[in-house]
């Protein structure tokens, strides 16, 4: 039995055991994940959504295969919306047969769909629009910054975003543009560079010293070519400054003439934060007060995380007591 609710993103199903000859209720609460509320990246509802479609059609997929059935949609791309079972093959070094199996795991979850009129080709299918709408309007996170967010852009004229980092790259899990929504570069989803903008760098800055030093050997090469750091050491100077002062300022490093002010939304001392950005044209930044600005942020982002973390207990408390009944 599946219960699966939209509003509160839990799952419950009930498990039997043969081996054990026991069933249980197995318990899934995705609203204080951390992982799912910050993720908004399809990749992570992906999963959730295959593994609906595993229970309810009683398959039996080894977990190994189930990761790597999902590592075909890496192959997607801006630049390449539409893939076939030959990139599948030469890109992640499958059998054509088994390329095929995977591709047609994924159409009967609705989650690929072939391209009418055409020999074998395939893009993304409506399941990724409904996980996407799904996220977009019932995400807590998302849910909790939107208000404040409209505040901030309303008060100030200013485009405000709220950003997630990755391991190898950013996106925009909202925003809010006043007027001029031309200066938005990258849209919601949309993975950007880690070494440019203010973004990345407020949380990178907040990481622990080991994932920091990773990020920089990952990156060496692009950040002495945007001029940000010619080895670790400036790289790591420039990442504690940026964490004393609580936020981090960019001027063109995406975008010519956009600038970017950041500051952290912290959560936990053990979870990277997600940043909170002001963003408008150079020629803007020079009409505003930034150290007022900055408050502004600052005591948005604090609000954000008092009723997040005021949430995440409620749902806490709320799961325990059904669990107990």
């Amino acid at each position: 039995m599946l219960i699966f609710t939209h509003s509160s993103f839990h799952l419950y199903f009930y498990q039997n055991d043969p081996k054990k000859l026991k069933s249980r209720f197995i318990y899934i609460s995705l609203a204080n994940s951390a992982v799912f509320s910050r993720a908004i990246c399809y990749k992570v509802t992906l999963i959730v959504n295959f593994l609906i479609l595993t229970i309810l059609s009683s398959s039996v997929m080894a977990l190994s295969s189930f990761g790597k059935i999902l590592t075909v949609l890496d192959l997607f791309s801006v630049s390449r919306p539409v893939i076939n079972v030959d990139v599948i093959c030469e890109e992640l070094g499958l059998s054509k047969p088994t390329s095929y199996r995977y591709l047609k795991e994924l159409v009967s979850a609705d989650i690929l769909q072939r391209l009418s009129g055409t020999s074998g080709d395939y893009t993304l299918g409506p399941k990724i629009a409904v996980m996407d709408y799904i996220s977009r309007t019932t995400d807590p996170l998302v849910q909790i910054s939107k208000p404040f967010m409209q505040e901030i852009s309303d008060r100030t004229e200013l485009c405000c975003l709220l950003t997630h980092l990755n391991d190898d790259y950013c996106i925009d899990i909202h925003h809010e543009v006043y007027r001029d929504e031309t200066l938005l570069s990258y849209g919601r989803g949309c993975p950007r560079p880690v070494f440019m903008g203010s973004s990345p760098k407020v949380i990178m800055a907040h990481l622990p010293k080991q994932k920091i030093s990773e990020y920089y050997q990952h990156f060496a090469t692009q950040l002495a070519e945007v001029n940000f750091a010619e080895n670790e050491e400036t790289f790591s100077q420039k990442m504690k400054k940026i964490k004393k002062q609580g936020y981090y300022f960019s001027q063109g490093e995406l975008d010519p003439n956009v600038s970017g002010l950041s500051i952290p939304i912290k959560f936990s001392s053990k979870e990277a934060p997600l940043a909170l950005t002001v963003l408008a044209s150079k020629n803007r930044f020079e009409f505003v007060n930034i150290q007022k600005l900055i408050e502004t942020l600052q005591e948005s982002a604090s609000q954000i995380e008092k009723r997040y973390q005021s949430l995440s207990e409620t749902h806490q408390l709320s799961d325990l007591n059904s669990i107990d009944k």
